[in-house]
């Protein structure tokens, strides 16, 4: 007579207890999409800024052979106005005196 109460309590309990588990699983794998779901966004929004900061290099990588270009033919500017200045001034005497 006390085994089917025993039987019954023992199915009612394995039975209760598994949807506690399951339950509680659900709930957290729920939890844990909602999560990623979260991270998925700030990763996007991530990328967006990488892109837009991709562009700004691009745009200074520009800017820098530009300035660069143009440097360049600052120094060649310098260089030919030496060359000129040099063949006014003309040749320099000897030193008389040796440095030492």
């Amino acid at each position: 007579m006390e085994t089917l109460p025993l039987i019954a309590t023992a199915v009612g309990l394995v039975v209760s207890v598994s949807t506690t588990v399951l339950g509680g699983t659900k709930w957290l794998l729920h939890r844990v999409e909602q999560r990623f779901a979260q991270v998925d966004q700030r990763f996007a929004q991530v990328d967006q800024r990488f892109a837009q900061m991709d562009q700004r290099f691009a745009q200074v990588d520009q800017r820098f052979a530009q300035v660069d270009q143009q440097l360049r033919s600052v120094a060649e500017s310098v260089t030919e106005l030496k060359i000129a200045v040099a063949r006014i001034e003309g040749p320099h005497p000897p030193f008389l005196i040796a440095r030492g």
